[in-house]
């Protein structure tokens, strides 16, 4: 145990001189060694990995590091999207921009009260966007396979359970395979701001959740190269803007498999976020602004 502490104490001086500055920048290619042989491996231009790396916005951070593996055992409450503000937040926004919504409904074939609940139940119809650093979030927590922040989560959930809890035995063993998956995940993400920045987006501008979700719709980036569309038409694509997010949000509801039965709504609204009660907090909520 004290060794394991010992570890973390270093890992944390380590941390905090990245946060601080107080390394030389070139310490950087040094420390995100592992992660720049995964993306040159991905295909990912060299000139974007040293673009990305070394750019004075992107910084190593633990906590993104911790949460995006770690975080999954705590489910999440969706109680309050179908309470009455909720649903007269909704409604009203349903009534403001119903001309919008009518036309994304018409297109995609996506209910406009869907389209609302969805954007209410992920940014509060864009007054909650987040402001963590997208690149930072994915390099950071494309670091998570790393032998050393495997221990540090260990850690981490021996923090949150008894030792003696069979739950602690049970995510202990899943910690190494889970690790490997959200590195891989993240190292995907990477390569989706590369065709973002191809594009001509200013990806070191972007801020979002701390799982790397951004825009009033909040997609991931590669949510963002499969789905996302013009829907004002001045030729480009900003999900930071209502009419965009509105019609990406349709496409990609209608592109998964929106459907007349429940089964293919369900699913639909299921791989937008791989959760039951997301599921149903989003249709519940599209039944009461309907009402």
């Amino acid at each position: 145990m004290k060794s394991s502490m010992y570890i973390i104490i270093a890992l944390g001086m380590l941390f905090s001189s990245f946060l601080q500055g107080s390394r030389p920048w070139d310490n950087k290619r040094e420390f995100f060694a592992p992660l720049i042989v995964s993306l040159r491996a991905e295909g990912v231009d060299s000139s974007f990995i040293e673009k990305l790396i070394m750019d004075k916005s992107v910084a190593f951070n633990e906590k993104y590091v911790k949460i995006n593996v770690t975080g999954y055992h705590k489910k999440a409450d969706y109680s309050s999207h179908t309470n009455p503000r909720s649903v007269n937040k909704s409604k009203a926004f349903y009534s403001k921009y119903e001309k919008l919504l009518s036309a994304a409904e018409e297109k995609y074939g996506v209910p406009k009260e869907v389209i609302t609940s969805i954007l209410w139940v992920e940014t509060r119809h864009g007054s909650y966007l987040g402001n963590h650093h997208l690149p930072s979030v994915f390099l950071s927590t494309a670091m998570a396979s790393q032998k050393e922040f495997i221990e540090v989560n260990s850690e981490v959930l021996r923090g949150t359970f008894s030792e003696s809890s069979d739950s602690l035995k049970k995510y202990l063993n899943k910690l190494s395979a889970r690790s490997q998956k959200k590195s891989k995940w993240a190292i995907g993400e990477i390569k989706a701001l590369w065709e973002l920045d191809k594009k001509g987006i200013d990806i070191f501008s972007l801020e979002g959740s701390w799982a790397g979700a951004f825009g009033m719709s909040q997609f991931l980036p590669s949510s963002f190269v499969r789905w996302a569309v013009d829907g004002n038409g001045d030729g480009e694509i900003n999900l930071f803007e209502i009419e965009d997010a509105v019609h990406s949000v349709a496409n990609y509801l209608k592109t998964n498999g929106w459907g007349e039965s429940n089964k293919m709504q369900r699913k639909a609204v299921y791989h937008y976020n791989h959760s039951n009660a997301y599921v149903d907090a989003v249709l519940e909520l599209a039944k009461l602004i309907k009402v």
